[in-house]
């Protein structure tokens, strides 16, 4: 065993020597001399690469036994580290050894300067202190001259500047409101020494100013609202960029000058747009930070005038487009042209161009836009739509869900759903509507362009069932289709019975209603007066045929009861018939008697057998004699008709209207008849 492990370890040594080299001769030699602990550090290099184990050495020619050893590390640097130990030297002088079991190698003596490689310890930046123009460093303590500031702003050019200066350091030319990252570095002279190490980033940011640029600011009128001639318009305006802000927008002031004054308003500093309404009017745009605002700029508001130029448009690459259109015949006009995604005209955008071309960018494929090209200029705006710009385009992604409006027997009425923007792939063009009957094999389609989605279909049998679904175009093709709409016509009979349901469902609805209202005491009385109308007249009993008759019976009547009272040995007792007028409706009859009798009774039925019918009257009869209401008390009261009083009816008063009595009689005599 032990045999074998030599042999092996034999071999793996003379393995790694077949692919190990001698060392070269060190080289690139370089010493810093610490200014805080005076130590030099020197490192070296081998001059090639070994595989084995390295071993380093720097002799002092001054003391051939003042050796310092060290290792190669595994990238071919030696490093050594060591002491001085008189202050009074100026230079040294050393050579490099470098030896393996393969070989050994000494480099020629090398003389080192000790004021060229001291080094300066690394500074420190303790405060700065800036307005929006400059800034003033304030360092540690130190008592060399040359120091070599570097700064930049946030994701800016980086800066470089050299001064002679101890702890107060100043760079001007700044960007107000801006960040700023400084460092520092600093050296014994310009020409002696090596710099120190960049001291750490020290993030300041500048003051700010009040902003001094105007504001680029466009509008746009809107469609006019129904029934009202008012005008109104959108203002745009554009963000400014942080060197033109010069600080942080708190706010915008909005004044609109009219004919009635002046109007002001403030847009929160995320808004861009602001819409207002007004006739011959000018509007006023500024911007505000916490120092003051931006000169105003003026916009005079006018409703532009169609342009009846066309254009034309070209894609340039996936992110731009360039537009053509025909001049004006108006003296040197300039041109606005902007355009927006479709439905989201918030992210609208424009650029001023002299010519009758311009290059619109920042598109994004797969994106439909809008846009316009106004002509400024006398005698006032002209405007020329710009639809369905577009970089590159593919099928819709998605296909639009239909929905049914209304449907008959042989017709219905379709709408189908918006394509949502992230799936339309390029600007719709149409709609297809595809329509199946059931039991045939036959698809029909209709067309209807964008932005229409509203359709009727004619021409359907009564009773069958259909499917349809509806698909969306742009210029790249057809997308798939949406969900599908399952439907079936109504029969005839089916029309006739929704049609029944329909009106008893109507007629019930309305009894519900009147019986709510019906619970309304004021209702009521209406209701019922009106009511009052459709009662039966009653007759004037002075136009009865009794009436008329009554004066010649009187005479009989007082005759009869003359020879009624001679047959009596006791002096009867008078019977008094007296009318009761019943308030508004009918006349009662009272009989009174003080003592009654068989006889008496005989008597009155005698007397009233004699007479004609009685009928009530509204009113007194005519020609009555009026009896005295004293005699009433104590007495039987008799009505001849019931009240016609309820608890919904009011006291009825009828005027007018005349009757005979052979229309309407009543009998009395079984009531008079007491025997």
């Amino acid at each position: 065993m032990e045999t074998q492990s030599r042999v092996e370890l034999t071999s793996n040594q003379d393995s790694c020597a077949s692919f190990s080299d001698p060392p070269d001769v060190p080289q690139n030699l370089t010493c810093v001399q610490k200014m805080k602990s005076g130590n030099i550090s020197c490192i070296w290099t081998t001059g090639r690469g070994t595989v084995i184990d390295t071993t380093c050495q720097l002799r002092f020619q001054d003391d051939p036994h003042l050796v310092y050893k060290s290792i190669m590390n595994s990238t071919g640097f030696c490093h050594s580290t060591f002491p001085i130990k008189s202050s009074k030297l100026s230079q040294l002088s050393v050579s490099l050894n470098v030896s393996n079991s393969l070989g050994f190698k000494t480099s020629h003596p090398h003389t080192i300067i000790l004021s060229n490689i001291v080094k300066p310890s690394m500074p420190k930046i303790v405060h700065v202190s800036c307005s929006s123009r400059w800034c003033n460093l304030h360092t540690d303590n130190h008592s060399l001259n040359v120091v070599e500031i570097q700064y930049s702003a946030v994701n800016g050019i980086r800066s470089t500047l050299q001064i002679n200066a101890k702890s107060r350091l100043n760079i001007s030319s700044l960007r107000p409101y801006t960040t700023y990252k400084f460092q520092i570095r600093r050296k014994i002279k310009h020409s002696v020494g090596l710099w120190s190490d960049w001291s750490q980033p020290k993030e300041v940011k500048t003051k700010e100013e009040a902003p001094d640029t105007v504001l680029d600011v466009w509008y746009l009128q809107e469609p006019k609202p129904q029934q009202s001639n008012r005008k109104c318009f959108r203002i745009f305006w554009k963000e400014l960029n942080l060197s033109d802000a010069k600080g942080k927008i708190l706010k915008y002031n909005i004044s609109v000058l009219n004919q009635t004054g002046i109007n002001s308003s403030i847009a929160d500093p995320r808004r861009r747009n602001k819409t207002t309404c007004c006739s011959h009017c000018s509007v006023s745009v500024s911007a505000v930070n916490s120092v003051g605002q931006s000169p105003d700029k003026f916009l005079y508001l006018h409703s532009p005038g169609l342009f009846s130029g066309f254009t034309q448009q070209r894609p340039l690459n996936n992110h731009s487009v360039a537009l053509f259109w025909q001049k004006l015949a108006i003296a040197g006009p300039e041109y606005v042209v902007h355009w927006y995604p479709v439905g989201n005209i918030e992210a609208i955008q424009w650029i001023r161009v002299a010519g009758i071309t311009a290059n619109i960018t920042g598109l994004q494929p797969l994106e439909c836009y809008d846009g316009a090209v106004t002509a400024l200029g006398s005698p006032g705006l002209k405007i020329a739509s710009i639809k369905d710009i577009s970089t590159w385009q593919s099928a819709p992604e998605e296909g639009p869900d239909p929905y049914l409006c209304s449907k008959k027997s042989e017709s219905l009425n379709l709408t189908w759903s918006e394509t949502p923007q992230r799936t339309r792939r390029g600007c719709l063009k149409k709609y297809t509507v595809y329509l199946k009957e059931n039991s045939k094999e036959d698809i029909h389609n209709f067309s209807v362009l964008h932005p229409n989605r509203q359709l009727v279909i004619g021409g359907l049998s009564p009773g069958q069932c259909y499917i349809l679904w509806v698909t969306a175009w742009t210029d790249a093709g057809e997308g798939p289709k949406g969900s599908d709409l399952p439907f079936c016509t109504p029969s005839d009979a089916e029309k006739t019975l929704s049609l029944v349901i329909l009106a008893g469902g109507a007629v019930l609805l309305a009894c519900l209603i009147l019986l709510c209202f019906c619970q309304f005491t004021s209702v009521q009385k209406r209701f019922l007066c009106c009511c009052q109308c459709l009662l039966p007249i009653i007759p004037d009993p002075a136009n009865s045929k009794c009436a008329k008759t009554y004066a010649d019976d009187k005479g009989e009547i007082m005759f009869y009861l003359d020879q009624c009272e001679s047959s009596v040995n006791e002096e009867p007792d008078n019977v008094e018939v007296e009318e009761v007028p019943y308030p508004s409706i009918c006349t009662y009859i009272k009989s009174f008697s003080q003592e009654s009798s068989s006889s008496d009774a005989t008597q009155i039925t005698r007397i009233t057998d004699m007479t004609e019918d009685y009928i009530s009257t509204h009113g007194a009869i005519s020609g009555g004699e009026e009896e005295d209401d004293d005699d009433d008390t104590g007495l039987d009261e008799f009505e001849f008709f019931p009240s016609t009083h309820s608890p919904f009816l009011e006291p009825l008063v009828l005027t007018g209207g005349k009757l005979t009595l052979d229309v309407v009689k009543i009998d009395c005599s079984e009531f008079l008849d007491c025997t």
